[in-house]
This record gives C-alpha cells, sequence and structure tokens, in this order.
C-alpha cells in the first residue's frame, strides 16, 4: 500500500524550494559571483528554515523527520546538497548556452535536486532506489549533453554579440560592399560602402546608406516614413526589432522602401562574416563548471 505522505512530502519539498529560489536565490547568486562562502551560507538560512518546517508538516514522509532534532539533520542534509544538486543544474545550464530551456522550467528544475535529496531519505526502499537512480541518470546525461553541442554556432555569436531582440537582421543591396557591423548603446548599425567595381554603377542608393537595427518602438507592420532634412528615413517593424533604413534623399524613395524591405535575418554564413565567435563557447565541460564555481568560495 503507497503511502501517501512520502510524494506529498517529495512534491512539496520541490515546489517550496523552486519558488525559494525566486525569492532569495538572488542573495546565493551573488555570494557565488563575490566569492563569498558567508554570504552563501546567509542566503540559504532561509530555505534551511523553510525545509525544517516542510519536515515538520509531513514528518511522516520520512524517518528523519519523526522528531525535532531528526528533523535538523533532514533539512541540513535537503538543504546543503540540494543546493549543490542546482549548482550543477545550472552549470549544465551554463555549457548548454546559447540554448535556454523556458523560465519557467529553469525554476522548476532548481527545486529537483532538493527533492531528490528528499526522496533518498524518504521512506521505502524502493522510492530511495528510485531517487538514487534518477540522479545518476540526471548526473550522466547533464554531462553528456552539452558535448553534443556545437563548438561554434551562428545562435552563439549572436547571444554573445548581445543584439536587439537576439536576431542579426541584414539586407545585401547590389551594387554595394558587404556591409561593416557595429553595435553600440543597444544599436546594431550596419554601414554599407559603393561597391567600385563593374557592378558599382547599379547602386541605387548613392554613398554610404545605413541600416539600423533597435527594439521596436513603432506599434505598425506597415512601413512608416520618418521626415528628414537630408535623408529618406523608413521604418519596419520585425518581431521586437524596427530595422530603420538611412539613405541620402537624393536617392529614389523607391530604391529605399526596396532597400528596407529586403531586409531579413542574416544567414549563418553572414553571422560568421559579421560576429566573432563567442570566447567561452568550447567550454562544454560541465565538472570543469562546477568544480571552477565551489572553488571560488573555498
Amino acid at each position: 500500500m503507497i503511502d501517501f505522505r512520502v510524494p506529498v512530502q517529495i512534491a512539496v519539498v520541490w515546489l517550496v524550494m523552486a519558488l525559494s529560489a525566486v525569492v532569495v536565490g538572488w542573495l546565493v547568486l551573488f555570494g557565488f559571483f563575490v566569492e563569498s562562502a558567508a554570504l552563501v551560507a546567509i542566503g540559504m538560512v532561509g530555505p534551511f528554515a523553510v525545509v525544517f518546517l516542510i519536515g515538520t508538516f509531513t514528518a511522516g514522509g520520512s524517518p528523519l523527520t519523526a522528531t525535532a532534532p531528526r528533523r535538523i539533520g533532514w533539512a541540513a542534509l535537503v538543504t546543503v546538497f540540494g543546493l549543490v544538486g542546482a549548482v550543477f543544474y545550472t552549470s549544465v545550464l551554463e555549457a548548454s548556452e546559447p540554448a535556454k530551456p523556458p523560465s519557467w522550467l529553469s525554476i522548476a528544475g532548481i527545486g529537483v535536486p532538493f527533492a531528490l535529496v528528499a526522496a533518498m531519505l524518504a521512506h521505502g526502499w524502493a522510492v530511495r532506489l528510485v531517487a538514487v537512480g534518477v540522479t545518476v541518470a540526471a548526473v550522466a546525461f547533464g554531462i553528456w549533453l552539452p558535448g553534443t553541442m556545437p563548438t561554434d554556432d551562428a545562435a552563439s555569436r549572436i547571444a554573445h554579440a548581445k543584439l536587439p531582440g537576439g536576431v542579426l537582421l541584414i539586407a545585401t543591396p547590389e551594387g554595394y560592399d558587404f556591409p561593416r557591423l557595429t553595435i553600440a548603446e543597444g544599436r546594431a548599425n550596419l554601414d554599407y560602402s559603393p561597391n567600385y567595381g563593374p557592378n558599382g554603377a547599379n547602386g541605387k542608393l548613392h554613398a554610404f546608406p545605413r541600416l539600423v537595427v533597435l527594439p521596436a518602438t513603432v506599434e505598425t507592420t506597415e512601413l512608416v516614413y520618418r521626415p528628414d532634412p537630408t535623408d529618406h528615413v523608413f521604418v519596419r517593424r520585425m518581431g521586437d526589432v524596427e530595422a530603420v533604413a538611412v539613405v541620402s534623399d537624393r536617392a529614389d524613395v523607391e530604391a529605399v522602401r526596396e532597400f528596407v524591405l529586403s531586409v531579413r535575418p542574416a544567414t549563418d554564413d553572414e553571422v560568421r562574416r559579421l560576429l566573432p565567435r563567442a570566447p567561452d563557447r568550447r567550454d562544454r565541460d560541465v565538472l570543469a563548471r562546477f568544480a571552477n564555481t565551489w572553488g571560488r568560495l573555498f
């Protein structure tokens, strides 16, 4: 017969610790960031107290929660080893960048190590063995997964560059060299120079047109023309960003419209030409990240 006090205790530990990560997790993260074991310990005082209360109200879920003195030890084990598991989980997420799970899944995942520790300490050998098996499988999967990802790709370069909207937009008008990209103040600027080769005469945008990509400010997805004394300025919203074409007013306005309408996400090859490789992309060693995280505290 199933003792429902066991799954209730495990589920409450998982839920409460996941929520605790939202409330006090910032202090623990700050402690790791400034390499202060004291701050990390202070940040875990609250979760320890909450775990102790969980053991008090679900005393029948584990032999270690039957009495108050035992609950102190149980709460300490769940808190300490749960934190170790949570650090391993975040190491896996960091090593897997730029791939990221949804934020709600990241929060839910933080509570899983604490729940697994509680399951290992619960009543019933079957529950304990399943918890150990799940833990071993999760650790093996977490070590293996980042190693299956490429050492370099367009997504990692875009994520490292911190482009507006997390996307690299580009246009390649005829008669102009491949653009030069600069990123500053939350904007991506693409500057074009005329190609003075055989096709140079075909450039319809005159000298040095510019494309600026920034967080969207217009509501409509229709083209918006902004009056300017010296340039044609067209704005085109694309998702969470907008592409602003700035072209000399000597150019034909229809050519400028075609220019901004030709803006598209860059291909992988174009991303590699415009953006540098993410410097930490090769660091896929989860165990090294995990050890370094703890090593900074001691």
